[in-house]
């Protein structure tokens, strides 16, 4: 079918939420669409409602599959996409009306590989809209690349769409409590266009499901996060040894601003600490701008007892009344 896009939809204990964000997929006004849900092995119904929508609607394909985490259930909606484009959705979100005729028109009309659209923070007590262009705004897939180190919405999943070939033989990394940072920029290495949008097209549900999480789930998705930006950094070296310098000052850059981040721990600021004296102490990488030498020095001279109680300091207050169960 031409123009197809394939929804891939990870489930997972989302019957509440599940039927606003498939309702909101199917009513779209590009009809075009392969909705693959992936029901993560749920005990909560959220199988049964896949279930239905299948039998309602001929664009809905479900696959059902024992627990195995978020990047293995997008590996499986992955392997099973035939559409010329690729969109994520997350189950408990959902979508802005007539958005992917949009979408769909701008990439056309910059010719790009890949478009990306702004985004609402959505809370019981209203949202907060995301947007970091004015306008519409085009680039090369490695100025966009540059953007990642940052720009934390670079690798959001569910604010773009891509031609499928840019992930061809492309997975996410299972096991991981966040899988995204592996992913979504790989596929930009074989964009030749990306263009940007400030059109609001996703509504993000924050939950305290997400957010209320145990100090050690935190603790490990920074480590998840730091890892993904080293991996990152290596690839980008690999693949565009023209852009190093820029990569490099990047990569100082994340290392600095990531130790105020307030879900560190000591062992995550023991792993940034270790990441820059491994740096300083390779020959043939970038010197370090004279912006950077502050947080540098601060995160390479200071306890991390002292960074600790810092980044404790800017950790998120949450107000349970805001966020949705």
């Amino acid at each position: 079918m031409k123009d197809l896009i394939s929804v891939i939809v990870p489930v997972y204990h989302v019957a509440e939420y599940l039927p606003q964000c498939v309702d909101s997929v199917l009513s779209q006004d590009h009809r075009a669409l392969e909705v693959i849900l992936i029901d993560d092995g749920s005990r909560d119904g959220s199988g049964q409602i896949c279930d239905q929508y299948a039998l309602q609607d001929s664009r809905v394909r479900v696959i059902h599959q024992e627990n195995a985490g978020a990047g293995a259930a997008k590996n499986a909606g992955l392997r099973a996409a035939t559409g010329e484009y690729l969109s994520f959705v997350d189950s408990d979100d959902f979508l802005e009306p007539r958005v992917y005729g949009y979408m769909l028109q701008v990439l056309k009309d910059a010719r790009a590989d890949a478009a990306v659209f702004s985004f609402r923070d959505l809370y019981r007590t209203g949202g907060r809209d995301y947007s970091g262009f004015s306008g519409r705004e085009i680039l090369t897939g490695e100025e966009y690349l540059l953007r990642f180190p940052t720009d934390w919405t670079c690798a959001l999943l569910w604010n773009k769409l891509y031609r499928r070939e840019l992930y061809d033989g492309v997975f996410f990394p299972e096991g991981r409590k966040i899988d995204d940072e592996f992913f979504t920029y790989q596929g930009f290495f074989h964009a030749g266009r990306v263009v940007c949008d400030d059109r609001i097209i996703y509504n993000y549900r924050r939950r305290a499901s997400g957010v209320m999480s145990l100090p050690q789930t935190r603790a490990q998705r920074m480590i998840d996060r730091i890892e993904a930006m080293v991996q990152r950094r290596e690839l980008m070296n690999r693949r565009l040894p023209h852009l190093r310098r820029d990569v490099d000052i990047a990569y100082l850059d994340a290392l600095g601003y990531m130790a105020d981040y307030g879900d560190n721990s000591p062992e995550s600021l023991q792993f940034l600490k270790q990441l820059l004296r491994s740096y300083l102490g390779q020959r043939g990488n970038t010197l370090p701008p004279r912006r950077l030498w502050r947080p540098l020095l601060r995160l390479g001279l200071s306890k991390t007892e002292t960074l600790l109680a810092q980044c404790a300091q800017n950790q998120e207050e949450v107000s349970v009344q805001d966020y949705f169960p």
